[in-house]
């Protein structure tokens, strides 16, 4: 029963952490744009892989010659 005295107060304090990571999240924007970020890594993606596509068919050329 006496651990009810140490765990209660524990879990306030838990509480309020998280509710203050929650309004410093909010205060600092980052719940304004959920969707944009993750389609960036994809389309940074496929525009890197165009990119070492094309260098490296650049240099298979050169090899040709």
């Amino acid at each position: 029963m006496e651990i009810v005295i140490l765990l209660i107060p524990l879990a306030l304090l838990f509480l309020a952490g998280a509710i203050a990571a929650l309004f410093w999240a909010l205060r600092k924007d980052q719940f304004e744009d959920l969707d944009n970020a993750s389609w960036r890594v994809v389309f940074d993606d496929r525009a890197q892989r165009k990119t070492s596509r094309h260098d490296r068919g650049k240099e298979s050329n050169a090899n040709d010659q």
